[in-house]
């Protein structure tokens, strides 16, 4: 004989699981993510630098211009004429410029930059490569 009684719950009774704090947790974190990411200091782009075999480590302050493949100068991320970095070479005494420029990227540019630099007194000009491994 049977003696426990079969339980049937009303929908009303019925236990759930809440999601409604887990997607607010969870978009909390994305935020907090979202807010980090777009702290950093400089946007690095994706240039594809040319390799070496006898490249070095340096940490210098100078300016630092990016060329892309198609011409255009990079500073901190953001497109730049050549009348902008002129003013920035003017405003501030730079010991050093280093060019990071595109692996495919015209010759032109790159000496163009040089060219800026040399007017404005920058005696050292460093191209930046990867070492090869």
């Amino acid at each position: 004989m049977n003696l426990r009684r079969r339980v049937r719950f009303r929908e009303e009774q019925r236990s759930y699981i809440d999601v409604v704090p887990l997607v607010d947790t969870l978009l909390a974190v994305f935020l907090f993510l979202a807010i980090l990411a777009f702290q950093s200091p400089e946007t690095f782009i994706a240039l594809k630098l040319p390799f070496a075999e006898t490249g070095e480590k340096v940490k210098l302050t100078a300016l630092k211009i990016q060329v892309k493949k198609d011409g255009t100068y990079l500073y901190k991320g953001k497109p730049v004429s050549e009348e902008e970095i002129m003013k920035l070479l003017e405003e501030k005494k730079f010991d050093y410029l280093i060019i990071e420029a595109d692996e495919n990227a015209k010759h032109k540019f790159v000496v163009k930059l040089m060219d800026l630099a040399r007017k404005k007194g920058i005696e050292n000009v460093v191209i930046a490569v990867k070492k090869k491994r």
